[in-house]
């Protein structure tokens, strides 16, 4: 009876097994208490699945971008001073003492080789006439010239008039003595304003004023003129700026092209320098009486569209 019951039990637990484990006992197959043990062991632990959970981290990384805004420093529009104003004006990093802004006492506005301009959007000069000595990059600016329809000079003998103003030009040379009376390389303009006598050289290269050109130009009182410049073949080593500026002899010099080692030769040759900020007020009175003075016009002008 004992036998019989252990039988018994013995069947059932193997049937439990094999529908609770999912055996794949065949059907017909004897198995023995111990390899009954066996089996629902081995499928047990068949069917224990370790689920092992992985956690991803994303790293999100933001790039925040800072922009500057240019805070805009434009030249004056209006002149208050009651003298004559000149002002620096050249939007360029490297040409930056070319271009000038020269308005009579009573606020009449006449540029003078422009450089990268400002956009007229942004500050509208309203020029009553625009010279250009010469054709190069650093000396004109075909679109702004372009945008008024205004008086102009563009590198030719002319001689104008505003309502302040009179304005002439005489043909030279931009390197060496050879001067052509129709299609000059370079023309010095004189600007006549309020009693002042004013003179932009352009890139004059020649060796000497030739007496036709002393002539036309007369008695200068502010001379913006150039000292070093390769494409004009002027430097220290041959003096030719100093030479033809001292053969003018102006009362104040404005250095155009320039280098710094040609600052103590100024102050050694001309005495100390009179630096100003991006605007000069200057009228007849003020002229020193005696020749050969160097003024610096500094040009810290900032435009939206540098």
């Amino acid at each position: 009876m004992k036998k019989r019951f252990f039988t018994i039990v013995l069947s059932a637990a193997i049937l439990l097994a094999g529908c609770s484990a999912g055996t794949n006992i065949q059907s017909g197959t004897t198995l023995t208490a111990s390899d009954a043990a066996a089996t629902i062991a081995a499928e047990t632990a068949a069917t224990t699945t370790a689920v092992t959970t992985t956690a991803t981290t994303t790293a999100v990384t933001t790039t925040a971008t800072t922009t500057i805004a240019i805070t805009p420093l434009l030249p004056l529009t209006e002149n208050t001073s009651g003298k004559v104003q000149i002002q620096t004006v050249s939007g360029s990093k490297i040409y930056k003492f070319n271009s000038y802004i020269i308005t009579s006492a009573e606020g009449e506005t006449i540029i003078v080789d422009p450089t990268e301009m400002p956009l007229k959007a942004e500050v509208d000069l309203n020029p009553a006439a625009i010279i250009s000595t010469h054709m190069h990059p650093d000396h004109t600016d075909t679109v702004y010239t372009d945008s008024y329809d205004c008086q102009k000079i563009i590198s030719e003998k002319s001689d104008i008039k505003t309502r302040d103003f009179h304005i002439y030009s005489i043909p030279a040379s931009h390197s060496g003595n050879t001067i052509s009376e129709k299609a000059a390389t370079n023309y010095m303009v004189v600007f006549e304003v309020d009693g002042l006598r004013i003179v932009h050289m352009g890139d004059l290269g020649q060796t000497v004023l030739t007496d036709d050109q002393l002539k036309q130009l007369g008695d200068i009182d502010i001379a913006f003129t150039q000292f070093d410049n390769v494409y004009s073949s002027m430097n220290l080593k041959n003096m030719k700026g100093f030479n033809l500026i001292e053969q003018l002899n102006p009362k104040i010099i404005i250095p155009t092209h320039y280098a710094d080692l040609d600052l103590p030769v100024f102050v050694e040759k001309y005495g100390p320098i009179t630096d100003v900020e991006n605007v000069l007020t200057i009228s007849k009175a003020d002229i020193p009486a005696d020749a050969l003075h160097v003024y610096r016009i500094s040009n810290g002008h900032v435009y939206s569209n540098d």
